[in-house]
């Protein structure tokens, strides 16, 4: 095959009468991380906070506000932002703008490390605990294969709207590695959360046996939540519409869990210095709600309320996910990682298949559309290129693609009728050349 051996893929499917089982999840305007994580049922939530606390009384450092404080300084985790469109033109619809990502690793940076605005609207009474995090977040200037990037990248879904059991599919569409990137996967949800996260891996001491899918491993977040209406004229959702959602999914990629510990006064988010919740409290509470036999710490980031009323994170919540980002092997190695080491540059085009998303391995349909990923891994814009496909080692059929315009690190998913097929296996071979009309 020549240079379609490196640039191309190929794969084994059969055609065949299937069927199949449809999982729904509930809809509801929140957080989904919950409901995520009973769906994977890969993580044992005890073993788990017998870990951490393991972990946290291992702590060595001064006492503040009571609480054991690990090591010092701030943290800096590379971040990859996976935008999942329906072809829009950038910035209309789900295609959001770059300046919408940078406002939102904006409000990130400011809500962990306490400089946000709205800090000094903390009550007296959580005053006391609000913590600088010490750890801030930037867009990777490095990809998986040691090219420049901006940390941003741009494919078109198969899908209009994404749902919670869809989660593996979207992800599969653009993924890197967990090791060394946290990835934000940001497209058209609907109506049924706001976002989602996975909670840290737990194959630590005490953890063993309970695994969980580095290929899923990140964030995921409805594009109209994504970035604040204080930087820029973007498409946003009131009330959730200052980049809050995007803090809270983070906490929970970070180990925390809801202020309300999502049960009764009985449950608990195993953080000492935030009180009991009854349950959690949406909007903006004119009065000050308690239960519990205390006040509800509704300004918490990790309680449900409306992004203007969220401001701070506890000393107590800083120590559980500085606790797991140093101990937790997939959050660990985030602090390794090359990806904020700027890559060698120099101009070159470099174009590949990344992946054939359909016919699926396992097909009923005969006349099935070649459905396939296509990733500018150079530093060029790719104007014109080169497809060739075969099935079942017959003939080669060649096309060009012209005015494509892609940028560097951007995907594309390309789509091929293809001639009817017969029962039984068959061999897809797919591949790109010629980038720009280079070798």
């Amino acid at each position: 095959m020549g240079i379609f051996e490196r640039l191309g893929k190929s794969i084994a499917l059969t055609t065949s009468i299937i069927s199949f089982a449809v999982i729904s999840a509930q809809a509801q305007r929140n957080c989904g991380t919950v409901e995520y994580q009973q769906l994977r049922s890969e993580e044992s939530t005890i073993q788990f906070e017998d870990w951490l606390r393991q972990k946290t009384n291992e702590g060595t450092s001064t006492l503040q506000y009571g609480i054991k404080r690990k090591k010092a300084g701030v943290y800096t985790i590379p971040v990859v932002v996976h935008v999942v469109h329906n072809g829009e033109p950038l910035g209309v619809g789900g295609n959001i703008s770059n300046a919408q990502i940078v406002a939102q690793m904006e409000v990130l940076n400011e809500d962990f490390r306490r400089t946000n605005s709205d800090a000094d609207q903390t009550l007296p009474e959580f005053l006391p605990l609000a913590a600088d995090i010490e750890i801030e977040f930037t867009l990777a200037r490095r990809t998986p294969d040691d090219l420049p990037t901006n940390g941003i990248v741009r494919v078109q879904g198969t899908r209009t709207i994404w749902t919670l059991s869809n989660d593996s599919e979207l992800k599969s569409l653009s993924y890197w590695p967990a090791e060394d990137y946290m990835n934000i996967w940001v497209a058209n949800l609907g109506n049924d959360f706001l976002g989602w996260a996975q909670f840290p891996v737990s194959n630590l001491p005490g953890l063993e046996g309970s695994p969980e899918n580095p290929l899923t491993d990140g964030i995921v977040m409805g594009y109209q939540y994504f970035g604040s209406i204080d930087r820029g004229n973007f498409d946003l959702e009131a009330p959730y519409n200052r980049g809050r959602t995007t803090t809270h999914e983070v906490g929970h990629f970070l180990g925390l869990r809801h202020i309300w510990g999502d049960g009764g006064c009985g449950i608990d988010d195993f953080v000492e210095d935030t009180p009991l919740d009854g349950n959690s409290t949406s909007g903006c509470p004119g009065s000050f709600p308690e239960s519990c036999g205390s006040m509800d710490m509704f300004q918490n980031y990790m309680d449900y309320t409306n992004d203007a009323c969220m401001n701070l994170f506890t000393e107590g919540q800083k120590l559980r996910m500085r606790t797991v980002l140093e101990n937790s092997p997939r959050r660990a190695s985030l602090l390794n990682s090359q990806a904020l080491i700027p890559a060698d540059t120099g101009n070159f085009e470099d174009l590949a298949v990344e992946s054939i998303l359909s016919p699926s391995p396992r097909s009923c349909n005969l006349s099935p559309v070649l459905k396939f990923q296509v990733a500018n891994l150079g530093t060029e814009i790719v104007d014109t290129y080169n497809i060739s496909f075969q099935v079942n080692n017959g003939e080669e059929i060649s096309m060009q693609m012209e005015n494509q315009a892609m940028q560097s690190g951007e995907r594309r998913i390309v789509e091929i009728a293809l001639d009817a097929l017969d029962f039984g296996e068959q061999t897809l071979f797919v591949g790109v050349s010629d980038p720009n009309g280079s070798t």
